[in-house]
């Protein structure tokens, strides 16, 4: 059952951490331009404003720092380990598609570095706070000495 919980965990954390951003960054720029920005050109002088960007930014280390705390919260066991291996992964994804991926020609240097920068520590720092959650909480339910 761990081995099943670990790679869930994994899944969970790598959908949340690199597909949410991308999915709510869509939903601002659309509605930024009042409608569907036609072709990529149009799309990204849109999302390269500095307001969006920022949005960003800000997205990339709240969601993945929920990202980390909700993948800590599937696997219960050794859940630092297990986020490492997604925050591994969503950063190896990152780098591709900053570097040789559809994304590295229209995104600013300082963007793509932020961003890939960010979203790993940032899940850490989430399953590092449901680890230490979750151990108060087990001293708590200790019997009283």
């Amino acid at each position: 059952m761990g081995l099943i919980r670990a790679i869930a965990a994994v899944i969970v954390g790598v959908l949340l951490a690199y597909g949410f951003p991308w999915l709510l960054e869509g939903v601002l720029v659309q509605t930024y331009a009042g409608g569907r920005p036609m072709g990529s050109a149009a799309y990204f002088n849109i999302r390269n404003t500095l307001g969006l960007m920022a949005a960003r930014v800000a997205m990339a280390f709240f969601l993945s720092v929920l990202a980390g705390h909700i993948a800590a919260r599937v696997a219960k066991e050794d859940a630092l380990r297990t986020v490492a291996i997604s925050a591994s992964a969503v950063s190896m994804v990152l780098l591709w598609d900053y570097t040789g991926g559809e994304l590295a020609w229209g995104t600013p240097i300082w963007l793509r570095i932020a961003i890939v920068a960010i979203t790993g520590p940032s899940m850490m720092l989430g399953a590092y706070v449901r680890a230490a959650v979750a151990e108060l909480r087990a001293e708590q339910s200790e019997p009283g000495e």
